[in-house]
Parts: structure tokens; sequence; C-alpha cells
């Protein structure tokens, strides 16, 4: 059976620093290969090129400096320098690699762009085909620390595809899990789709505590996060908010920009999808 693969964008940047702690944790718990990828820029002097006098050192600071954290958690990784814009770069190594996961910092060492949300994360969670992670600054999730994961279900195939890959992530890392179903009309006596959703995971994962709201979404799951202290936001996108959010929806991105704990978009693109080891 093949290890699945885990990317992650790497900088030096301190929520980049947050991202390598999350992908060696979740590589060490899954058993995946950690690809960690650093875009090198024009303006990296000496660095341009495979041939160029900087680029090992470059790449000795990024594996002693930037992914100390795979290091430490004792994660099977490996670095790769590629040349090329941020957004470019983590597209074409997740299609090179085969990634099932994709984990980036809430923003770079670049210009920020939709208040804490950095420009190449944003398009990344428009344009990935796999999961996407995004972390903002902050301490990672230490081994043997349980912590709580907080889904949004809505009943489409993405938001089911995002509660079973929560249910994965929860199990490895201990947490506890807790399903939100969120309908902004008023409740009907009929059961509702996160209901549905929990009930057809039958015995896969420990047990899902459902909570049902109305509302606005983005809000109802932020207020749910602070109350459960979540320490992991996971949510399915549609892409079905129109050509400004292109892929993205309007909650994901909300969730993605106002939220200050890591949040986990699954895209409808990718389908069902999983970290467990491949057959």
């Amino acid at each position: 059976m093949a290890a699945p693969c885990i990317v992650v964008g790497v900088d030096g940047s301190e929520p980049a620093e947050a991202a390598a702690r999350w992908a060696g944790r979740l590589g060490v718990a899954f058993g995946a290969d950690v690809v960690a990828v650093h875009a090198v820029g024009l303006l990296e002097d000496g660095n341009a090129g495979p041939e160029a006098p900087g680029r090992g050192r470059l790449a000795e600071r990024v594996e002693e400096e930037w992914c100390a954290a795979l290091t430490e958690a004792g994660a099977r990784h490996r670095v790769e320098l590629r040349d090329g814009p941020a957004l470019d770069v983590l597209l074409r190594t997740i299609r090179d690699e085969g990634a099932a996961l994709v984990v980036v910092g809430s923003r770079g060492t670049g210009g920020v762009a939709a208040r804490s949300l950095g420009s190449t994360s944003l398009h990344l969670l428009q344009q990935t085909p796999v999961p996407a992670l995004v972390v903002p600054p902050g301490p990672g999730p230490g081994p043997g620390v349980p912590g709580h994961v907080l889904v949004g279900v809505d009943g489409s195939a993405a938001s089911r595809a995002a509660l079973d890959l929560a249910v994965e992530v929860a199990a490895a890392l201990g947490a506890e899990i807790t399903a939100l179903g969120v309908d902004e009309a008023a409740p009907v006596a009929q059961p509702a789709p996160v209901e549905d959703a929990v009930r057809a995971l039958g015995d896969r994962g420990g047990p899902v505590n459902v909570v049902v709201g109305t509302g606005d979404p983005a809000s109802a799951l932020l207020a749910l996060a602070e109350e459960v202290r979540a320490g992991l936001l996971a949510l399915g996108t549609r892409g079905e908010d129109g050509p400004d959010d292109l892929v993205l929806g309007s909650v994901a991105r909300a969730l993605a920009d106002r939220s200050r704990r890591p949040t986990l978009v699954v895209p409808a693109a990718a389908g069902a999808v999983g970290l467990r080891r491949l057959s």
C-alpha cells in the first residue's frame, strides 16, 4: 500500500512554520510522505536556476531552519526548491506528487489580501484540486494533546467529504469532533442534513457530536468554534457563489479569512478524499 503525500509550503514566515508543524504531526499520524516546497523567486539573488551558486545554501537553510518542525516531529520528508511564483509552484507540486493534502500558512512573506488571508493562500483555496489546510501563526497540534475538530455540514457531497476527512484527522490526533449543520431558514420537521451525514458514517471513526443551528453559517461556525475551543475547523465548498470567488464558496472564504484557527477546506473537485494509506 502506498503512503499518502502531504505537500507543505515553506518560506520562513511564522504562518509557514506553523503549517510545517501541522504537516509534520499529520505526516506522522498517517504515515505520509511530506514534501516541503519552497518557491524560489526572482528576488532571492543568486538562487535562480538549479545550478546557481546560492542554491545549495538555500536548500540547507530550508532543511535546517524552515523544516525543523518536520524533523522534530519525526516526519518522513524531503525538500523541493522550485522556480516560479508560489501559487504555480504549489499547484505543480500537488500534481507532480499526487498529493492528498496541501498545507500552507495563512500568509507568507509577501503582501496581504483579504484581511488576514494572504493572496497565495486565497488563490490556492480557489484552485486546489485537493483538500487544503490553511494555518495561522501559533502552536501546532502537540503529540498526545487532544483537541477539538469542528466541521460544517450542509448536505452537499463536498461537506460529506469534509466530514469523512475530519473524522480521520480527529481519530488520528485523539481529538473530539463536532459536526455543525446550519439552516439559514427556520428548522423543519425532518432530519437535518448533518444528522443524515453523521448517520451515514456508520462505524467509521469515533463518536461525533451533532449540533443543529440556524442563521449565517460562517458566523455560527466561528461562534461554536469559540465555545468548544476548536483546534481545527473543516468544511467542504461547493463553489456555487459566482465568478468573484471562482470555485471558493463564500462560507469557506469567510472562515479562512476571519478564523484564527487552522481551517481545512475540501473542494468539490476533490471528490471522496482521505489520508489513510492508498491501496
